[in-house]
């Protein structure tokens, strides 16, 4: 978009004064954006003016200056919270106008300003995510509708399926909400947040009764179980999906293979074959999120192929089918950029990005567009001692598993250490240990144990059973074979040199 006149001399007038703040223009936004100099170089939309608006242009130029002063000052600076209502009003007061009964068009477009790029909530979005268009509020009250407090509790405590289902057919029950669940605390955090902003419709009585029921319900909810599919069920998978849609075969093959996050398959900046120096990595390219205050860092990282016969079966090593795969998910989804005045580029779409990959998987509006084979995996209830093994359940996985899946894959068919795992995945070892192996099943660590003893003693590595429907483990089955009796090591040749080789190749040098 052309700068206008008003906004250029804004633009001039912050910069001869030496102002901290300043202002840009963003492509395809009709709003200004303004950034501060020095450290924390916040930035955030101006949702309060227009670019083409030189009186707007000019009432921000003099807020800007006078907080510019106030900074200078040794003040607080500027009041963010002021660019997303009409200057000169906190967000507040523009929310919710005295005698003034808003609309659900005001109230969606109010926290729709708050959860878009750069503003306060923006990496905060999931608990308003009902106010967008698609979302419950958009869908079920037109904009024009003055929005009234039984609405908002009702949402609160029944579940949004039931309501719809109620105002199709009044017999339909409404179904209460899982108070001591995540989704009902992302409710109460959204309703604090409605009254923090002065919208009448979050009352103090219904605060109070959110909060009397979080009591009430006790310790929170544990999280689903996560469904880990075996490598052969992954392959079998993947050969079928590939035969049906090779596009988004190959694309869920490289997040597979390399244990990707969902929007990481965007970032990949060498594909397989184009590292000389290992043409089985991959290499994912640093990037910086756009975010309210501050900003979501993502180094730099190589990519391990496990296994790497994946490499072949599912072509990802054919550079130009590769190249073509990876253009048209960047063409069919692209990434949207903007660079920061200090040239460090942000990447604003990554969390429309990743639920691209999870609709894929499962997507409750558009069935047709999930991929056309299912994957199923298995999670394995703990057992109570003295009482009967619980049988494992299978059920659909989500695109996250195959992570997990890579993670565990590593630790039960590797000698790799947790620390050249952690690089290959992309975070500390604590968060792989903690977050990653929780699944870890007996079956797993009984192969790891046996790879490890019959590596550590020269013993014959005995395989394990794979695994099928309820992962039992035969209890005939031996962890590995006695030890060979010691033989004369040759002169010069120390059971200390033997250790040392040990760890270099397991960490890949030998």
């Amino acid at each position: 978009m052309r700068a206008v006149p008003g906004f250029q001399k804004a633009q001039a007038r912050l910069r001869m004064e030496g102002c901290c703040y300043r202002l840009r223009e963003v492509a395809r936004s009709p709003f200004a954006y303004v950034y501060e100099l020095d450290p924390p170089q916040r930035q955030q939309v101006a949702r309060c003016c227009r670019i083409q608006d030189d009186e707007a242009c000019e009432r921000l130029t003099e807020l800007l200056l006078e907080a510019g002063k106030n900074r200078a000052a040794g003040g607080r600076g500027l009041d963010w919270d002021c660019l997303s209502s009409p200057l000169g009003k906190p967000a507040a007061d523009s929310a919710s106008p005295s005698g003034h009964t808003l609309t659900w068009g005001e109230i969606r477009d109010a926290i729709k300003a708050d959860i878009a790029p750069g503003g306060p909530k923006a990496r905060d979005r999931n608990p308003f995510v009902c106010f967008r268009d698609r979302g419950f509020f958009g869908v079920m009250y037109p904009d024009s509708l003055p929005a009234q407090p039984e609405h908002l509790e009702q949402f609160c405590l029944y579940t949004p399926d039931s309501i719809q289902a109620h105002w199709a057919e009044h017999s339909s029950p409404l179904v209460p909400r899982e108070y001591n669940s995540k989704v009902f605390y992302q409710v109460i955090q959204m309703v604090n947040y409605l009254a923090k902003k002065g919208i009448n419709i979050a009352t103090p009585q219904l605060q109070e009764r959110l909060a009397g029921l979080k009591t009430t319900a006790g310790k929170g909810k544990a999280p689903k179980p996560r469904y880990i599919p075996a490598t052969d069920e992954i392959e079998s998978w993947l050969d079928q999906l590939v035969a049906l849609d090779p596009f988004r075969g190959w694309v869920m093959a490289m997040v597979a293979t390399y244990g990707l996050r969902n929007h990481e398959i965007w970032h990949v900046d060498a594909l397989p074959g184009e590292i000389d120096a290992n043409p089985r990595m991959i290499s994912v390219g640093s990037f910086s999120s756009i975010s309210h205050g501050s900003e979501t860092k993502t180094g730099h990282r190589f990519a391990l192929a496990l296994p790497e016969a994946w490499l072949e079966r599912y072509r990802l090593n054919d550079l130009e089918h590769a190249r073509a795969m990876l253009d048209q998910l960047r063409r069919s989804h692209p990434i949207r950029t903007t660079e920061r005045p200090d040239g460090v580029l942000q990447f604003h779409n990554n969390e429309a990005l990743s639920r691209v990959l999870s609709h894929w998987f499962r997507n409750s509006a558009r069935e047709d567009r999930e991929l056309p084979v299912k994957l199923y995996g298995w999670h394995q209830p703990r057992a109570i001692p003295g009482r009967p093994k619980p049988k494992a359940i299978q059920d659909r996985c989500k695109v996250y598993d195959l992570r997990h899946a890579w993670a565990l894959r590593a630790k039960e068919t590797t000698t790799w250490s947790t620390t050249l795992k952690a690089m290959a995945m992309g975070h500390s070892e604590a968060v792989h240990t903690r977050r990653y192996l929780v699944e870890e099943q007996a079956l797993h660590r009984l192969e790891g144990m046996n790879r490890l003893l019959a590596l550590d003693e020269g013993g014959v590595h005995i395989p394990t059973p794979r695994r099928r429907g309820a992962q039992r483990l035969t209890s005939a089955a031996p962890v590995a074979s006695a030890p060979r009796p010691a033989a004369a090591l040759p002169d010069g040749v120390t059971p200390e040199l033997i250790e040392m080789a040990r760890k270099l190749k397991a960490a890949g040098l030998g």
